[in-house]
Order: C-alpha cells, then structure tokens, then sequence
C-alpha cells in the first residue's frame, strides 16, 4: 500500500481506520464458517468463554479467519507498519456482541490486552503484551452503543509514561486507571479494519441494537516480543518502520 497519509494521524492517536479494505468474498467465507461452527458447536455453558476469549474457538486459526489478515490488502500494511517478516500473528479472536446485550448505553471501561483477569484466560505471572490489535469487520456498525470497537484516543503515549514512570514492577501489577480523556466508539461497514497500537486503551461498547455485531481480532507481535516485552512495553515504536 503506497498510500502514507495515516502513518502521522496512526502515531498521534494510536490507531487508524481502513474503509471497504477486505474483500467481500473473503467477508462473506469467515461468516458462513461462524454460523456454521455457531449451529453446530455452540454451547451456552461456555458462554463466559466466548464473551472474554473468543467465539467458535475451533475456527481459530484455521483459513476462513486468517485469510482475513494474510490474504488481503490487510497484509500490506502490516508489512508497511511492521516488517510482514518481523511479525506473527495468533489465529484471529472471533468476537460477537449480541443484539441487546444491555438495555441501557453504559458508558465503555478502558482496557489494554495482556493483563491477567478471572475470565481471560491470561497467567497473572505478567503482562503478555502484544505489538498490534488489527480488527476486521465483518457486520455493519452504523450508532454508537452498537458493538462498537471502541479507542481511547492518544492514550497510548498515556500509558507508555505509565510503564516508564512505575518500573518493571508494572509487570505483575493489575492494569492501573489512568486519566485518558474521552472515548471513540468507530462505526464501520463490513470489510473495514481498525489498526491499534498495542498501548492504546481499547474496549468494546455494549449493544443495545437490534443486531449482533460480528468482527475477527488479531494480535499481532514481533517475533522478538517474548524475549523483550519490558523494552516494547516502555518505547512505543521500538521495530516500527511508520
């Protein structure tokens, strides 16, 4: 992708929004493999398991959700980022927020991927910090309160202070609250994608619309990441080419 212009807005805000990016063939092959492995597999006792770690966890990793990221224009600017070969990505997280999850607009809470919680499956030993959050969408999202993948924008400077500032003891430490401005919930039709700075305080808003919101999330890291996540963790752009 030649086209620089959201490298300036990506480093200031922490994140940048690609319209009708995806093809829709590869949109329209990772919705049919959900909906047939939600027929077939879904099981409501597992329902804290998809909501805080991934729908259709069999689908992960497997070419209907992948060739989202690596068999699309998706790649390109990961490689213009990133480096295609300095990075790994995992299997793709299927995230569903189901049409009237709430029935009121709670106000979204920060989070940044990594920390331990009850529900997420994360060992509490560290931060398993990642470098990259790539979101693809796969329904539309066209009011606030639906779904919505949501950015606190600039916070990730916010945060890279944070790190700097506490010490390695961050590491074992819960996520702190810090005081990061106001919220974005981004609206998007299918085949747009969101890229976010690993830094960047991030949530999905609750939906109270009479839809399911369906998208796939990507993490992605250098492959260097496990043997330095302190260094990446207290220098923002450490191995980005942007």
């Amino acid at each position: 992708m030649n086209d620089v212009s959201w490298h300036k807005q990506f480093r200031s805000d922490g994140y940048a929004v690609f319209r009708n990016l995806v093809p829709q063939t590869r949109v329209d092959a990772a919705l049919n493999a959900i909906a047939v492995d939600l027929k077939n597999n879904y099981d409501a006792s597992r329902q804290a398991e998809y909501d805080n770690q991934s729908y259709c966890p069999a689908l992960r990793g497997t070419s209907p959700i992948t060739n989202l990221l690596t068999k699309s224009p998706v790649r390109e600017i990961l490689d213009d980022a990133l480096g295609w070969k300095n990075i790994r990505a995992d299997g793709g997280q299927i995230a569903i927020r189901r049409a009237h999850n709430c029935d009121s607009r709670i106000p979204p809470f920060p989070h940044l991927d990594g920390f331990s919680t009850p529900l997420n499956g994360v060992p509490p030993d560290k931060i398993y910090n990642h470098t990259a959050l790539v979101g693809v969408f796969l329904t539309p999202v066209r009011t606030d309160f639906a779904g919505n993948f949501t950015v606190w924008p600039k916070s990730h400077e916010i945060f890279e202070r944070y790190f700097n500032e506490r010490g390695p003891q961050a590491m074992t430490e819960p996520m702190p609250t810090l005081p990061i401005g106001d919220p974005i919930q981004i609206n998007g039709e299918p085949g747009d994608v969101v890229l976010a700075h690993y830094h960047l305080a991030h949530t999905a808003a609750v939906n109270t619309s009479d839809a399911d919101r369906i998208g796939v999330f990507f993490r992605v890291s250098f492959r260097n990441l496990d043997s330095e996540r302190w260094k990446h963790l207290t220098h923002l752009w450490e191995g980005w080419k942007l």
